[in-house]
């Protein structure tokens, strides 16, 4: 494992409510990051599935809740940044985990000795003396195993995770694609005719989008972002330019 110390991604956050260090944060942060989690993840799994003691809700159910936490907390801050400040580092990386991540998941999900211990704790939810909230987290695991396939036989299972794999590569890249378009896309506007009913608020977003593709005075520009699209959408009197 990386040394904690070197990457702000393993170490404590000890920022107000536990906020991600998001400035201390680099692209070359995320995979080795990734690779410490994963593994961590994957061996706290491999506990909960090979302890000698029978199945129930705390050592199985709860410890699944518990383990995993340097993952959700990486995976958490990275999706955060790819969808909404992203760049090609980045995009670059998020082709690779995904599929990784999609791995991850297959291997636990369709585990049939860890379905095993779920399914006989959903078996006999109703004569454990649990709680509702605890009985219906129980119904959820056992419904999302099943939901993965781990019910199937084991060339259906392999098959499955196969397609899984697949799905996340091609996501991936669609996702990408999309955003690829969205960002080369603008509409230039000209003058006070072109920015007729724009609020404030647009306009100056607008003018700097401008400067920042080096356009000069008077000019506008509106992207795809949501934050430029919408209201220009809304509140433009252009409905050529609609």
């Amino acid at each position: 494992m990386q040394d904690v110390a070197a990457n702000p991604l393993l170490a404590t956050w000890e920022s107000p409510f536990a906020v991600p260090p998001f400035a201390q944060i680099a692209p070359e942060h995320f995979p080795p990051a990734f690779e410490a989690a994963l593994g961590e993840h994957r061996a706290e799994v491999d506990a909960i599935r090979d302890q000698a003691t029978g199945p129930d809700f705390d050592n199985t159910i709860a410890a699944m809740e518990r383990a995993g936490e340097r993952l959700k907390r990486t995976v958490g801050v990275f999706f955060n940044l790819s969808g909404a400040h992203t760049n090609p580092e980045i995009q670059k990386i998020e082709r690779e985990i995904a599929p990784k991540l999609s791995r991850h998941s297959s291997v636990i999900h369709l585990d049939p000795k860890l379905f095993a211990r779920i399914a006989a704790i959903f078996e006999a939810r109703e004569s454990a003396g649990l709680t509702s909230e605890q009985i219906r987290l129980i119904e959820r695991y056992h419904l999302g195993f099943t939901r993965a396939g781990a019910h199937l036989g084991e060339a259906e299972r392999a098959r499955l995770a196969e397609i899984a794999q697949r799905l996340a590569e091609l996501g991936t890249v669609f996702s990408q694609n999309v955003l690829a378009d969205e960002s080369g896309f603008t509409l230039v506007l000209e003058g006070e005719a072109d920015i007729a009913g724009l609020p404030d608020f647009l306009i100056k977003a607008a003018a700097r989008a401008a400067r920042d593709r080096d356009l000069g005075e008077g000019q506008y520009v509106i992207t795809l972002a949501r934050s430029s699209i919408e209201p220009f959408l809304q509140f433009s009197e252009r409905r050529d330019l609609r």
